[in-house]
């Protein structure tokens, strides 16, 4: 397996650890949040960059990977959405953080950013994506 898959398995792995964040922890779903759900996080790669490469060979062997992970809430009748979403996301958020090497698949993760979309499909529903990066390693010409 490639250090991208490593990566989001890991991730993903971490998240339905019981008890799991959400009744639903995904990989790359396109339709996130079924009408029978209250909550959900789907899981997907963004992107990985070279840090550092063997200079003899050119192998790159140290690499950011961006990671998304999106948490997905109904906001009930008369609560905000930013505030609907807000549990799921610090559970994600503490989760991830409570092993940053994720028993090992990865260097270290570094929070990167975190974006708000509201309303996304007219059934009231907020997502609040996390973006963070996960350094890893490599040798020679493997991924």
């Amino acid at each position: 397996m490639s250090m991208v898959n490593d990566a989001v398995t890991a991730v993903v792995d971490a998240l339905k650890a019981a008890p799991a964040v959400s009744n639903r922890v995904e990989r790359v779903r396109l339709r996130a949040l079924p009408a029978s759900a209250g909550t959900a996080v789907v899981v997907r790669p963004l992107g990985s960059d070279v840090q550092d490469a063997e200079l003899p060979t050119g192998h790159p062997y140290a690499w950011t990977t961006q990671i998304i992970v999106e948490c997905y809430a109904r906001a009930p009748q008369g609560i905000a959405p930013d505030v609907a979403v807000d549990a799921l996301l610090e559970a994600v958020y503490a989760r991830l953080l409570q092993d940053p090497t994720l028993g090992g698949a990865v260097t270290a993760l570094q929070p990167q950013a975190i974006a708000y979309d509201y309303d996304v499909d007219g059934e009231n529903v907020v997502c609040a994506t996390l973006q963070i990066n996960a350094r890893q390693m490599t040798v020679g010409a493997s991924l």
